[in-house]
Formats: C-alpha cells, structure tokens, sequence
C-alpha cells in the first residue's frame, strides 16, 4: 500500500519540508522586490518595518532552518569534522575495539549514517534537536571552547537501540533479553539498561 502525502513517513516529511523552505524563500524574495520598488518616503513607516522584519530576517531564517533539518542526514562526516572527536572517532574505526560503536561500525550494522543513527532522535523532532546539538558542538568547538570533561547532555534513550533490536531474532532468542518477563519489561521500559551487560558503546 501506497503511502499518503501526509502519511508521517520520514522522506515525505523532508519532501515536505524542502518545499516548503522553497515557497518561504520565493516570498522573502518578493517581499524584498516589494521594498525596494516603493518610494523611499514608505520605508519610515510602521507597515514598512513589520514587512522588512518578516521579509529580510524570519522568512529567510525559517528556510535555512527547514533546509538545514532536511540535510543533516546527508551529513556523514560532520562528528569526526573536530578535533575533538578524534579519540572517538578512532575508537569507532579499531577494529580491535569491542565498544558498540566501533562493532557497529566495522561489522556495517548500520551500513550508513553510523553517528546520526544513533544519536538522532526519531521523527522530525528528533532531526531539530539534533540539529540544535549539532550547532551548540559548533559554537563550543570555535567559540566559546570545548569543556574539560564531555558528557552527554541527557541519558541516552533505550528506545534507539530497541528501534532496531527489538524484533530482531538474535535479541529474542537470547533468553536473558525474554526471561523472566519482568526482565524484558525493565528493558523496554527503560528501567534495566542495556549496558549492564553489553560494552559501552564509546570509550570512557
């Protein structure tokens, strides 16, 4: 079955968005065409700075945003991009390393994407905040400086890993996964970690 044109699938939400960044750049340009082709004496006036507002700074900012959301996933590269990620990135690409990371990586569990998967939050809210973390990394990288010790800003969400391992057969058929039922209830819920067993999926 077909999916809809408003279905909430993840390449119609960016096809939406894309166009949609489009139509909001197309009216900043004809608000700005609009402004310069008044007489200069409508410039002073109330209506003339409510329309530059809109025309010359949220329209455009809205459409770097939508377009900036729709191609952060094409971004492969743009984690190991700082310096500061090196021991990281290093890691990921041992493959003597048994961290969930570098096992990913090396044995293509997830064939691309490998960074955002995992630390992208899914559905469009998930692509925004992602986004927003992306930019504060940039403003701490060459702004403001790195912190001495990096962590994670918030715990990191089970329901990423469970995404893709649920439903798979080799987490179903391991019976400390499924058995007893209290257990495989802790770990949907959140409340039993998968890394009390598993490596950490970076380096401490």
């Amino acid at each position: 079955m077909e999916e809809g044109v408003f279905s909430g699938d993840s390449a119609n939400i960016h096809r939406w968005l894309s166009w949609a960044g489009v139509i909001f750049g197309l009216i900043a340009a004809v608000i700005l065409v609009y402004a310069l082709t008044r007489k200069p004496g409508w410039l002073n006036s109330p209506a003339a700075h409510w329309t530059l507002l809109i025309g010359l700074f949220l329209l455009p900012s809205v459409t770097m945003l939508l377009g900036n959301v729709v191609g952060f996933a094409a971004v492969k590269d743009s984690c190991g991009s700082c310096h500061t990620m090196d021991p990281w990135m290093a890691d990921m690409k041992n493959p003597e390393s048994k961290t969930l990371a570098s096992r990913h990586y090396q044995n293509r569990w997830i064939n691309e994407h490998a960074c955002y998967t995992c630390h992208t939050g899914y559905g469009l809210s998930g692509n925004i905040q992602a986004k927003m973390g992306g930019l504060r990394h940039v403003i701490r990288e060459y702004i403001t400086g790195v912190p001495a010790e990096i962590k994670i800003s918030r715990p990191f969400p089970q329901k990423t890993c469970l995404h893709c391992h649920a439903e798979a057969a080799s987490f179903l058929k391991t019976e400390q996964h499924v058995d007893p039922p209290e257990i495989k209830e802790g770990i949907f819920s959140g409340k039993i970690s998968c890394f009390l067993c598993h490596d950490p999926p970076h380096p401490r």
